[in-house]
């Protein structure tokens, strides 16, 4: 496998995972992990992640489920490329696409997976990063988290289940926009830095066409000793063996 002068190559879990990336570009954080950990597959089926960045996602889950059909959609040319290589790296059979989000229907039909999971760029426009790759990925310049919302719902087939990080402060607005457009909130964890500080973010499965009914699970605590960057031992077990 090819690596260029600009990327690096990264083993992650253990030596489990290969990962390459840009040395200035966009690069995948604990959020694609714990993403990735909430993830909880109910039958056999097809997944698709929304803006795959490097394809870590899907990487990870495949630790854990083999069996899905994976399916992953980007619109940079960078990350397009290195998702590609980051499957074949990983021996994972991942049907890649590159396009928009926000024509979704142009790209595949309605009700076509059981699964659809999203990191997305969550960030509203105002002051964006100088790295265009990193705006685009992590900033609502191009597309929102509502139009991911709207694509999830477009592809989800009945009782299909969507899965999504974001910002804690947003989880008021989002909830209601999941429900407008039929994805009922299901289960709900949110992320806290240490035990002593609010959340960050929040994690939420939502299902197509459910009755209205959700679990709040216990949250993720990233550090037990915040200065010393120290992990709790949830997220040591995560970063080290991801739990397969």
């Amino acid at each position: 496998m090819d690596i260029k002068k600009d990327e690096t190559l990264s083993p992650f879990i253990r030596g489990k995972v290969k990962i390459i990336q840009k040395k200035k570009g966009y690069r995948f954080n604990l959020d694609s992990v714990l993403l990735a950990d909430f993830f909880k597959k109910r039958k056999k089926g097809k997944i698709i992640d929304l803006g795959t960045g490097s394809g870590i996602i899907l990487i990870l889950i495949s630790l854990r489920y083999r069996d899905l059909d994976f399916y992953a959609l980007e619109i940079q040319d960078s990350l397009y490329d290195i998702a590609q290589r980051n499957f074949k790296l990983n021996q994972l059979n991942v049907h890649v696409i590159k396009g928009d989000v926000k024509n979704i229907k142009d790209l595949f039909p309605p009700h076509s997976f059981e699964y659809v999971i999203t990191n997305p760029p969550y960030f509203k426009t105002g002051k964006k990063p100088k790295n265009p790759e990193i705006s685009t990925a992590k900033t609502e310049e191009k597309a929102s988290t509502r139009d991911f919302i709207k694509s999830a719902s477009y592809l989800l087939k009945d009782n299909g289940s969507f899965f999504m990080i974001n910002q804690a402060s947003r989880l008021p607005e989002l909830i209601s926009f999941m429900k407008g457009c039929n994805i009922e909130p299901k289960r709900i964890r949110m992320v806290h830095p240490s035990i002593k500080e609010d959340a960050t973010h929040f994690l939420v499965e939502g299902i197509k066409n459910a009755k209205e009914g959700c679990i709040i699970e216990k949250p993720y605590i990233v550090y037990e000793n915040p200065k010393e960057k120290i992990y709790t031992q949830e997220l040591k077990d995560i970063l080290e063996h991801f739990r397969t």
